[in-house]
């Protein structure tokens, strides 16, 4: 798939060149599958296979968290290569002069000692006609570690608690002799995050960065996950869209569809809002007067698929109001 870039929003010559950098690695293999792609709904693999020869338009601006997480993942790749950083922040913890304990990126196994730390490394594995291939943020002594920079209701809701354990168990059926640990720790680096709101709310993140740890699935079940994944998209690789499974309201991100009551049906703000319509029916008829408007759950997640473009769903759901890209 190729790109064409856009600058509609007509952003300075710093930004779009800084927007326009990517350093990520890559690989054209046709059969190459990223472990990120396999947690991708079925129909977009699918479609993104279909239609690899398309010309998507992308304006830059679109390109900005990318970019910002890129610059995090960097920073924290570089950060562990630099051993006096290790030292720094052993000593803001509280520990000092271990620091040499800590061996990066070993070639061969660590003495009983010593601690390994793999930091971006890249693993792949052939399963039938694919290669599956992954590329891991970090392993501190057996224990996986994700940079995710995201928002705090990210982290308060745990929306992507299941990508997190699929993604987590895909590289450590990947690297098995390097990930021994049966968690991936998440370092979440909040982009929103509000003092002000952590001060009033003890629910809110309580710091701009935080740690949460997720399970990972066993070895077997990891592999069986994979296979059933790859026999679908072989399955329909030859399929028109008509009969391709369409994506669930979960792989939508769809937000709920809600019935907002106006008293005053001229009114801009509603009454009240309902998440279904006959609590705002009931409310109608507690009234006697006003009326029912029904806004469509909106489908977020296609604003961020390759092939929504070439989607018929994605075209539906334009068509009905529960898409706006």
């Amino acid at each position: 798939m190729s790109f064409k870039y856009t600058n509609k929003a007509n952003v300075s010559l710093p930004l779009a060149v800084w927007l326009m950098h990517d350093d990520y690695d890559y690989d054209d293999r046709p059969n190459v599958i990223s472990a990120t792609s396999l947690l991708k709904p079925i129909r977009a693999l699918v479609l993104k296979y279909q239609y690899n020869d398309i010309n998507k338009e992308v304006d830059i601006t679109d390109l900005v968290s990318a970019r910002m997480g890129s610059a995090i993942h960097a920073i924290a790749e570089e950060a562990w290569l630099e051993r006096g950083n290790i030292s720094k922040a052993l000593k803001a913890m509280g520990t000092s002069n271990l620091d040499k304990i800590f061996i990066i990126n070993p070639d061969k196994p660590v003495k009983d000692s010593e601690v390994a730390v793999y930091v971006e490394q890249r693993h792949e594995t052939t399963v039938g006609d694919y290669i599956i291939s992954g590329k891991y943020d970090l392993v501190l002594d057996g224990t996986l570690s994700d940079y995710k920079s995201t928002s705090v209701w990210t982290y308060i809701y745990d929306s992507n608690a299941m990508k997190y354990t699929q993604q987590g168990s895909i590289y450590k059926w990947l690297a098995p002799d390097r990930i021994t640990d049966n968690k991936v720790s998440i370092q979440f680096i909040f982009t929103d995050w509000s003092a002000a709101n952590a001060a009033r709310d003890s629910k809110y993140p309580q710091s701009r960065v935080l740690t949460r740890d997720y399970p990972l699935w066993s070895t077997d079940r990891t592999e069986n996950y994979i296979k059933d994944k790859l026999q679908d998209v072989t399955s329909l690789l030859d399929k028109p869209q008509e009969q391709l499974p369409q994506c669930t309201s979960e792989e939508l991100w769809e937000s709920a569809t809600k019935y907002k009551y106006f008293k005053n049906p001229d009114a801009q703000r509603a009454t009240k809002n309902f998440d279904s319509l006959d609590e705002a029916n009931i409310r109608l008829a507690t009234e006697g007067v006003g009326t029912i408007k029904t806004v469509p759950g909106e489908a977020k997640a296609c604003r961020y698929c390759e092939v929504v473009e070439v989607c018929d769903q994605a075209q539906s759901l334009i068509n009905q109001g529960r898409l706006v890209l």
